[in-house]
């Protein structure tokens, strides 16, 4: 039986278990939950275009064979061209945040002429989820 079927309840017939649109679109996006790595840079061009460019952290932990507690920390490179104006008030580092966007890869030369390849996820939307303690006494001085 196809992994892409699943038997129908009180039917012999078979239904897919997704839309079935997914065979015709392909899906690119990514949500993530960490915490702000520096607080958000604002980078401004010449034609008023503004881009906003932070670090979102995610970690997950599991034991390892001896039941130590492993904890892995991932950095993702987040880039924001429609939230200049309010992210980098609203948003500083440590805050925990719910990420949404398109994961890009671009590749450049590095100083020493080699090929790399960079990773980053163009935000479509965010959300603070919890501020950070020094956010919410940097608050309270204002």
């Amino acid at each position: 039986m196809s992994s892409l079927t699943r038997p129908a309840l009180l039917s012999t017939r078979y239904v897919r278990a997704f839309s079935s649109t997914a065979n015709r679109a392909y899906l690119n996006k990514i949500q993530l939950i960490g915490r702000i790595g520096a607080d958000p840079v604002v980078t401004e061009f010449k034609e008023g275009k503004n881009v906003v460019n932070y670090t979102v952290a995610t970690s997950e932990t599991r034991p390892d064979a001896e039941g130590n507690i492993i904890r892995r920390t991932q950095w993702h490179r987040i880039t924001s061209w429609n939230s200049a104006d309010w992210l980098p008030a609203k948003f500083k580092k440590g805050d925990l945040v719910y990420v949404e966007g398109i994961l890009r890869y671009t590749d450049f030369t590095d100083k020493e002429g080699i090929l790399r390849t960079k990773a980053e996820i163009t935000q479509s939307s965010a959300k603070l989820l919890n501020p950070s303690r020094q956010h919410d006494e940097d608050e309270g001085e204002n």
